[in-house]
């Protein structure tokens, strides 16, 4: 029946969005508290447990209304449904205390016949669930019991110690899931189930009837009290962490840990988790939760509004938020097309289109940060586009706001899709020399989720202020260099995943994604594989440096979550914080791909801060362990032990680095062999952020705050004094209370520059960045397409000279940014967007306004280039070329018939359609500013062009701009078959009274 099932998901899609508006799912209040559910697909019908009404209620899916209700014994807790919709198995928890009578039981009924049956049970029924085998599995306070529907007998499969079971009365405004406290739910498959206790959770495999069941302890409490189960019972997710059958493999940051609040459901398929699991509100740290930071919600407080997640399965990366009409409250199932989930709710059960999200009203914007780059080049108002869109395709209305003055949102409200205009104006962050960071707030009364607000970026360079900022969005925690090769890797923890990025032109490459909450990264001592610890996974990823490949992770012991890591030449240890009376250093077998707990260190008991990090010196020597609260631990590989132990200050944070000389630096101190502090360096720069060991001398960076400047300075380790203290375009990124260390230096392998985790990113430095900067000079300006000079309006440029710029940048910002690189150029004082910048080359484009004889300048921190005095054209066309193989190319000229370029091998032939390419043909209708990518309306030439093959012209057919890109232009001809054939035809372009010319060859 999938027809019929797609029909009803739409028709609740239209329900839902006309009944609710602003908000995702359908509530079906069933009077009472409702305890357990499950889906009947074939009859379309759910069966939901009314714990306080004492029935079974009925509610038929289509119309989402409660049609009936099976009245039961009391206390119906649970209820499972058997493989072949036979059976109706309803578990009552009836465990009254004296001098009431316990009423334990279990209820079959027989579907269609509406026959029961009752059975008592000595103990609280705590959940029902089916295997394929037909057979239902029942949880107790005390046994685990196999229960055959077709005989009636029950048969005890193992048994359970030191759960204790609430008994009733219980006090008011206690819910099912409290009183309870348990959920067991079967696989998709039926060949697994599994569930969740107070302090227990447990596995059933239907094949070999065996029962495994082990204690946990859980702060805060395993909430919500639901549990859900990947189709093929590989993994599942119980409260709020995701186990499979080894360890805990992630868990949501910062739970609130309420039973009675929240659900969720796996689509295994898609790889998705929908959930709601309430934050906790931080307020004091603890060694034990997920981020650090809990607190428990007092008697009556105020939830915040209620929201579905939808997350990565293997990770819980947070894709998506989603408004719901009230808060869920217990187990969540999916329709086995995954279209729909049903989840018990505050008011009895919700029907959520789930599957059907890309009909949903929601908005968001393109980008994740809006950056602006000012200083000399941009004394005016400074614009950047953002557009808001619909990822459904819906026009819906939308609002703007931010609380940064010198910010203008044009327009501030409107209808996706919309393109807002930001503007800035310089001289209200006229004091400003570092990066500002302001938010954009999206809001929309008619779309069903949060959306992300926009992170804006105000950084007003200054031309003694060094670096070239990289625009990174998101949270970035830890930077590392490729020992080996020329790039080095960003860890981005709010979407758990590394950034891949090339030391040369500082490109993004690669995504690897990681456990949940990364927070450090470490190489194995052969440096043949990069670690990631996590802080809500309890394990370490492990990724092959050959590669990039995904490889089999580090699994440290149950509770254990490593948050450092640190190799030597004998022992790789994690930092790891542990959800149990205190934190340890754990020692991970690599083969195997384990870790076990260390029973001491050394002669010192294995109990570390939640707060500490680990470094290990490049010569595989040593490891320093330092702690927030003033320790240091150095671990000796010729001992393979720890034998350093010391305190000497109240508490430590900032950089954390260890030399190949037996030197360690943590925050503004310089330790000796020993760990003993025998320099402090100086504080004007604030706390080190980073510190990097080069031979003997160092690195080292800092801030007073996050919208300084920030300061690098080189280091004498000799004196601890810190020399050429030079202004950085942005301050590193700094410490918090939470996450007292830091790491943001990296020095690529080939000593050609440092990069810096900064405020916006991350921020290149040349290696001689403190030296006496040269002034740019000009030498030549050509197109980019046959590199001539003939340039005209909105063509691409190169300019060729010396100093043009301090390290290689490329970007892909859009609209292209009029300072890249620390330089900036014009054209009779004109702003030139650009493309690339280099110490010999610069790629940009010329201003549409730019015409007749002009003259270039170019701005860099080492001053202002000599006039350069060039001719623009009114146009110029100028095919591209396209490689074929190292030292032989083509134009780029391109046969529709088979989307290749023509070639020798590929030549043209009468009656192709040809897509010609071409830089330099002037302006067009509508004018599109420079920088900006065309509009998909294909902007037509103001000149129209003629283009002939050995004088035969050929008929055009379009010439304009080439929608979503900069300054590339495109003309499309046909081929009579008239046209002259040969080996080397002579095909020629004119535009006005200016031509260019390329070779073909042409057959019939």
């Amino acid at each position: 029946m999938p027809t019929s099932r797609l029909w009803i998901a739409a028709i609740w899609f239209v329900l839902s969005t006309a009944a609710w508006g602003q908000t995702l799912g359908r509530v079906v209040a069933l009077g009472g508290h409702s305890s357990d559910l499950v889906l009947d697909e074939a009859r379309g019908v759910l069966y939901v447990a009314n714990f306080t009404a004492n029935r079974i209620d009925v509610v038929t899916i289509e119309s989402g209304t409660l049609d009936r209700s099976i009245n039961v014994a009391s206390q119906p807790s649970s209820v499972a449904l058997s493989p072949d919709g036979r059976y109706l198995l309803v578990g009552h928890y009836g465990n009254f205390a004296a001098p009431n009578t316990p009423r334990n039981a279990l209820t079959l009924i027989e579907v269609d016949s509406r026959t029961r049956q009752t059975f008592a049970l000595p103990d609280p029924p705590f959940g029902v669930a089916f295997g394929i085998d037909g057979k239902a599995l029942i949880v107790t306070s005390t046994q685990f019991i196999s229960f055959d529907p077709e005989l009636g007998t029950m048969q005890v499969l193992d048994t359970i110690a030191g759960v204790a079971a609430k008994t009733l009365p219980q006090p008011p405004a206690k819910y099912p899931t409290e009183i309870v406290g348990a959920s067991v739910q079967a696989s998709g498959d039926g060949m697994k189930i599994f569930g969740v206790t107070d302090s227990i959770l447990f596995s059933y495999d239907v094949s070999t009837r065996v029962v495994n069941s082990g204690g946990y302890v859980a702060e805060p409490p395993l909430g919500p009290r639901a549990i859900s189960v990947a189709r093929d019972g590989s993994y599942y997710l119980a409260g709020w962490a995701m186990f499979d059958g080894r360890s805990a493999l992630s868990q949501f940051p910062n739970p609130r840990g309420l039973l009675n609040i929240g659900s969720h459901a796996i689509d295994s398929e898609r790889g998705i988790v929908y959930a709601e699991v309430p934050e906790a509100v931080p307020t004091t740290t603890t060694a034990s939760q997920g981020s650090g930071t809990t607190t428990t919600p007092a008697q009556g407080e105020q939830l915040p509004p209620p929201f579905l997640i939808v997350a990565d399965a293997d990770n819980l990366n947070v894709r998506e938020r989603l408004k719901l009409p009230e808060h869920l409250a217990g187990k969540g199932i999916l329709s086995s097309d995954g279209l729909n989930m049903f989840a018990l709710s505050e008011s009895g059960v919700m029907i959520l289109p789930v599957g059907n999200l890309n009909k949903s009203p929601r908005i968001a914007a393109t980008q994740e940060d809006v950056v602006f780059h000012g200083g000399l080049c941009s004394p005016g108002v400074m614009t950047q586009e953002l557009t808001i869109v619909d990822p459904s395709g819906a026009s819906t209305e939308f609002s703007l706001s931010t609380a940064m003055p010198g910010i203008r949102l044009t327009p501030s409200r409107g209808v996706t899709p919309l393109t807002v205009k930001v503007s800035i104006d310089p001289s209200a962050f006229v004091n400003q020399r570092g990066t500002m960071t302001a938010s954009i707030v999206l809001r929309s009364a008619t779309a069903v989720n949060y959306p992300n607000p926009v992170r804006v970026l105000i950084n007003l360079q200054e031309p003694d202020q060094r670096g070239t900022s990289i625009n990174v969005p998101g949270k970035l925690v830890d930077i590392l260099p490729d020992p080996f090769r020329n790039r080095f890797f960003v860890l981005r923890q709010d979407t758990n995943e590394v950034l891949v990025y090339d030391g040369s032109n500082y490109s993004l490459t690669a995504r690897l994604r990681t456990g949940n909450t990364p927070t450090s990264m470490a190489l194995t001592f052969d440096r043949k594989y990069l670690l990631v610890g996590n802080d809500n996974s309890q394990f370490a990823n492990v990724f092959d440096l050959e590669t990039l490949e995904s490889t089999a992770p580090i699994r440290f012991p149950f509770g254990h979550y490593p948050r450092y890591l640190a190799s030597s030449a004998r022992a790789l240890l994690g930092a790891t914080r542990v959800a149990g009376p205190k934190n340890t250093i754990d020692r991970v077998d690599f083969l195997t791909r384990t870790a076990i707990q260390l029973p001491t260190l050394g002669i010192y008991e294995n109990g570390i801060h939640l707060n500490t990090a680990l470094v290990g010196a490049s010569n595989g020597g040593s490891i320093m362990a330092a702690m927030a609260d003033g320790n240091v631990l150095l671990y000796n590989a010729n001992a393979d032990t720890f034998t350093i132990s010391r305190k000497d200050f109240a508490g430590l944070a900032g950089a954390f680095a260890a030399s190949s000389f037996d030197q360690f630096v943590v925050g503004n101190t310089l330790f000796n062999a020993s760990l003993v502090p025998v320099r402090q360096f100086d504080n004007s720069i604030g706390l080190s952020s980073g510190f990097a060991f080069v031979d003997q001398s160092g690195f080292r960076t800092g801030a007073l705050n996050a919208s300084s400047p920030g300061v690098i300075q080189r280091v004498d380790l000799a004196s601890g004094s810190g020399t050429n203290s030079t202004r950085m375009a942005e301050a590193p990124v700094l410490g918090s209370t939470n996450w007292t260390f830091t790491r943001t230096i990296a020095i690529l392998p080939d000593r050609s520059s440092l990069v810096n985790l900064t405020t916006s990113g991350f921020t290149v430095l040349a290696w001689n960045y403190d030296a006496a900067v040269a002034i740019p000079r000009i030498n030549r300006v050509v197109n980019a397409a046959d590199k001539s000079r003939a340039v005209a309006p909105g063509g691409l440029i190169i300019v060729e000279g010396q100093n043009l710029g301090p390290v290689n940048v490329a970007t892909k910002e859009l609209p292209l940014p009029i300072a890249l690189g620390q330089s900036c150029l014009t054209v009779n004082g004109m702003p030139v967007p650009m493309l690339m910048v280099s110490p010999t080359q610069i790629n940009a484009q010329l201003p549409f306004q730019a015409e007749g004889n002009v003259t270039m300048l170019l701005r860099t921190p080492g001053g202002v280039s000599d006039n350069y005095n060039l001719t623009v054209l009114p146009t110029a066309p100028s095919v591209f070329r396209t490689a074929l193989a190292e030292d032989y190319q083509v134009p780029t000229i391109v046969r529709a018939e088979n989307n290749q370029v023509v070639s020798p091998a590929n030549p043209i032939r009468s009656d192709d359609r040809l897509l010609i390419y071409l830089t330099g043909m002037g302006k067009t209708n509508p004018e599109i500013p420079a920088g900006t990518p065309a509009p998909a309306d294909f902007p037509l030439v103001l000149t129209d062009p003629k283009v002939d093959i050995n004088g035969y012209q050929l008929p055009v057919e379009f010439a304009g701009l080439v929608p979503g890109q900069i300054g590339v232009y495109q003309i499309k001809v046909m081929v009579p078959f008239k046209t002259p054939k040969g080996m080397e035809q002579n095909l020629q372009v004119r535009q006005g009274g200016y031509s260019s010319s390329v070779t073909v060859r042409v057959i019939d």
